[in-house]
């Protein structure tokens, strides 16, 4: 024979009250509580700095004009950062947009402000995340190859949020 059980909440005063009325039936009863204890202890993980962050979309902002650099990168954003500080020593003069600025106009770059502008996980919607934003910038430095991949669609959208 199944035995039939009943879980209701508990609740002191009519618990007690219940367990009494039906204490002549066969039934079991049992009890859960309403107060788990994953309402009061919640584990936070503690956020991370900026410069530990990955799989992002960043934008540089130069120091001396309005121009700006939108990159993407799967790796910590100190990582990239400092790949871009040191693009500038390069000896066979092929140099990333962000030197050839430095150098041409004798300009620095903010690098300490960074700005995290989106964060994707997926490296294609990371890719079309960059493209956006590179759409989005006022005086980009990026190479028109940096968004050929864009859809032709998205224009008149970008252009009405800049």
């Amino acid at each position: 024979e199944k035995k039939i059980w009943f879980t209701i909440p508990f609740m002191s005063d009519i618990a007690n009250k219940f367990k009494n009325a039906v204490q002549d039936l066969d039934v079991n009863l049992s009890f859960f509580s309403l107060n788990k204890l994953s309402c009061f202890i919640h584990t936070h993980k503690d956020h991370l700095p900026n410069m530990q962050k990955r799989n992002l979309v960043y934008k540089i902002n130069c120091n001396d004009c309005n121009a700006s650099y939108v990159g993407q990168t799967k790796r910590t954003l100190k990582t990239r950062i400092t790949e871009h500080k040191n693009d500038i020593r390069k000896n066979n003069g092929n140099f990333s947009v962000i030197s050839e600025h430095r150098l041409n106009s004798n300009h620095e770059f903010d690098w300490d402000n960074t700005e995290i502008v989106d964060s994707e996980r997926w490296f294609y919607r990371r890719r079309i995340a960059e493209m956006l934003h590179i759409k989005l910038q006022i005086n980009s430095l990026n190479l028109q190859s940096d968004t050929e991949f864009l859809h032709n669609s998205y224009l008149p959208i970008l252009d009405s949020l800049k």
